[in-house]
């Protein structure tokens, strides 16, 4: 459920929270759903000038998100999907840091 996600989330940026609070850059957060955890939880634990991008295969999802949170400009959402073979350059080498919570399990080849 996503109460039990968000759960799990808090839970972890507690106990990392000294550290996180230096992340700054340009963040990915795989699997991001609706946003809310990403927006709300995790992008307020990292350094103020830390820019986030939220993904996910749904673009159902990415339009949620992009409705409720365009707004902010450290927040931005896109479709993308982690398995593909053929990753898009502008994915790679291009995040200081990436977050994944309750999506990799899914994938069927973590490589």
């Amino acid at each position: 459920s996503a109460a039990l996600q968000k759960y799990h989330v808090i839970a972890l940026i507690e106990e990392f929270e000294e550290e996180l609070k230096t992340m700054s850059g340009t963040c990915m957060d795989i699997g991001c759903g609706p946003g809310d955890i990403t927006k709300n939880i995790v992008l307020p634990a990292l350094d103020k000038s830390a820019v986030m991008i939220g993904t996910d295969i749904l673009e159902d999802m990415i339009n949620c998100a992009n409705k409720k949170y365009s707004e902010d400009a450290r927040i931005i959402f896109e479709v993308l999907d982690v398995q593909t073979k053929y990753l898009p350059k502008k994915y790679i080498s291009e995040f200081n840091h990436i977050f994944s919570f309750y999506a990799l399990h899914w994938c069927s080849d973590i490589r």
